[in-house]
């Protein structure tokens, strides 16, 4: 075994006695495109999702980053609200349209791919939270990008990615993340239908993506679990696993739609790919839409999902549409 899986696996066994888990998967295959954004897998524990500060600490991953989180911002964490650690393992892939040509496509987007594992702690309550996270990465051949999107299009009979030779060398990337999110609404219909709306703001500052970033999310239904319906930046929405009410009890359902924008001053594989001659200059300003329907029942909640995402190199005209499954179980 490779001394960096092993060290992997060995930080993720630490967290076994998680509370929360989920597992989310993003791809353009489902709405029949394979290009750009083309895939995206994460999967996370988060501890303590219910516990005050005191339960918190009585878990020894959950008491460090608290400490860690505490000291770094001057002891500005309020011990009186909830808080959560976490942690999550997430993989992106970005590849041309044509994934049949072998050499660079510089009209194109280069093949890349990123690997990086996430710690994170939350401090929330009943309607607000606010999130800490730094993460570690790396981009290049060590991200094992190419074998798993070749392993994938193996499984579903798709054709095999021909340029992952020429994809962007390795790169070892740091970032933080803040943000603040609060339901800012919520009401009944006459029929007894729920309905609450969610709002948020952050940022992210980083040698692999430097931003601003905000979203806002309705959301419909019946007998849903009551949480922070974050759906934003991808793979990034571990707040919505923090527990808010007592347990879910029986089926439930709802449907979600929203927008997010950011304001993207700096990413490593657009401005990487530039610099090696690719047709990639970042677009400044960049917005997605988003549309979701979830299915509740007790602890599990399954939701699938559509996206649409306007192009973040100005060189391109072509929005990318892309969807996704993310599975949630509370122990």
């Amino acid at each position: 075994m490779k001394p960096k899986l092993r060290l992997i696996l060995i930080f993720f066994a630490v967290t076994l006695n998680a509370d929360q888990f989920s597992f989310a998967i993003y791809n353009d295959s489902i709405t029949g495109r394979d290009q750009h954004f083309t895939s995206g897998v994460n999967v996370s524990w988060i501890d303590d999702s219910s516990g005050d500060t005191n339960a918190t600490k009585q878990n020894s991953y959950s008491n460090f980053v608290y400490k860690l989180v505490d000291n770094l911002s001057f002891g500005l964490l309020d011990d009186s609200k909830e808080h959560s650690a976490g942690v999550s393992l997430s993989q992106v892939i970005i590849t041309p349209s044509d994934l049949l040509i072998s050499t660079p496509q510089y009209d194109d987007m280069p093949y890349a791919g990123h690997l990086y594992i996430s710690s994170y702690l939350f401090e929330f309550d009943k309607s607000n939270f606010k999130e800490f996270r730094v993460e570690f990465g790396v981009v290049g051949k060590e991200s094992v990008a190419e074998e798993s999107q070749k392993l994938v299009h193996k499984i579903i009979n798709s054709d095999d990615p021909k340029g992952w030779d020429n994809q962007l060398g390795t790169q070892y990337t740091l970032d933080i993340l803040f943000r603040y999110g609060e339901i800012s609404w919520e009401s009944r219909t006459k029929n007894g239908l729920s309905m609450d709306w969610f709002n948020q703001l952050g940022f992210q500052a980083g040698n692999f993506t430097t931003d601003a970033f905000g979203g806002t999310m309705f959301r419909i239904g019946d007998n849903y679990i009551r949480n922070f319906n974050l759906h934003y930046p991808y793979l990034k929405e571990e707040a919505s696993m923090l527990k808010l009410s007592k347990d879910h009890s029986g089926f439930g359902w709802s449907l979600t739609t929203g927008l997010n924008a950011e304001l993207l001053a700096y990413s490593y594989i657009l401005d990487e790919a530039d610099d090696q001659g690719y047709d990639s200059d970042k677009n400044f300003a960049n917005a997605s839409a988003y549309l979701g329907a979830d299915l509740y029942y007790d602890k599990h909640k399954f939701t699938l999902f559509y996206r649409l995402q306007s192009p973040y190199s100005s060189q391109s005209d072509d929005m990318d549409i892309f969807g996704g499954v993310l599975y949630s179980f509370q122990f």
